[in-house]
């Protein structure tokens, strides 16, 4: 039984190894130059382990449609916009009329026109069982469009992002953006996961990284979304908490980008699922990854 174990598991030193490699590679010269040529986007999941049950999420610490930003990751070779609902990537209401000088997505190489992606998404599928007995499965992804409705508060149902992980003050972060490590304007006054620091609460001023306090790579995202917009079964995956929907996952997920010429073709996403319920998913639950290419389209539209 899983718990609230991680749903997909890897050592925490294997991964915390694994970029560090990476980070000190990447800020040293080599002779290996063409390391990573022939990879375009490298996704992750690398899970940390969870030792106890996770504590109950307060309703207003949980996903929320205002909490929604947009990010560019733009540190070497790829220009791509990105959200902090999960998707990587996305196409163009006018495809026919974009600016290509300001739309990127998964663009290589970077100010070239050239888009490869028209949005990426992660994504859970785990059969349940409601509460009148009756077996359902649950799809929930981050994408932009053909998501299902919630019956009972006729809103999109979506990963959506929690708040506490940027900057919302407009006045600051004027750009809206989700949290960049190489924008301290895009921070928060207080990271909600540090807050129980007992060194430091909330890491003020400080940047989030997975390495700590400072960033590895040369760009470095961070957001963090849940599946509570999920409601449309009859089933609660917290025993403590009814008003907790969806599976009761939390998706921590970070970018990383380096400009040396290793890894110049390459942007890292790493996702870090929580199961915060009391259900156990055994071996009822798959996780992946969605990719809508585009073949290099260009103002014209896709030529494929």
């Amino acid at each position: 039984p899983i718990g609230s174990e991680p749903i997909l598991s890897v050592k925490e030193n294997r991964s915390w190894d694994f970029f560090q490699r990476i980070g000190r590679t990447m800020n040293t010269p080599s002779t290996h130059r063409h390391l990573f040529t022939f990879a375009l986007l490298s996704l992750l999941f690398l899970m940390r382990s969870v030792a106890q049950l996770q504590p109950v999420v307060p309703q207003e610490l949980r996903g929320r449609v205002d909490a929604e930003r947009s990010g560019i990751h733009d540190a070497n070779s790829i220009s791509t916009i990105f959200y902090n609902f999960g998707m990587v990537g996305d196409y163009p209401p006018d495809p026919g009329n974009v600016d290509l000088s300001v739309f990127h997505s998964v663009e290589v190489p970077k100010g070239s026109g050239l888009n490869y992606g028209d949005g990426i998404t992660p994504f859970v599928l785990a059969k349940i069982r409601q509460r009148n007995g009756v077996e359902a499965y649950i799809v929930e992804t981050g994408y932009r469009e053909n998501q299902g409705y919630s019956p009972l508060r006729n809103r999109i149902m979506r990963f959506e992002p929690r708040p506490g992980y940027f900057q919302p003050n407009p006045a600051i972060n004027q750009g809206r953006s989700v949290a960049l490590s190489n924008d301290p304007r895009t921070w928060p006054d207080e990271w909600n996961d540090k807050k129980n620091d007992p060194d430091d609460p909330g890491w003020s001023g400080s940047w989030n990284g997975y390495f700590g306090k400072r960033p590895a790579a040369d760009l470095e995202s961070y957001t963090v979304m849940d599946d509570d917009f999920y409601d449309a079964w009859d089933f609660y995956s917290d025993t403590r908490d009814t008003t907790r929907r969806g599976l009761g996952l939390r998706m921590a997920v970070r970018g990383f980008q380096w400009a040396n010429p290793q890894a110049s073709n390459v942007i890292f996403w790493h996702y870090d699922i929580t199961n915060e319920s009391t259900t156990d998913y055994d071996d009822n639950i798959i996780f992946g990854l969605y990719m809508d290419s585009g073949a290099a389209w260009v103002k014209q539209g896709p030529p494929i």
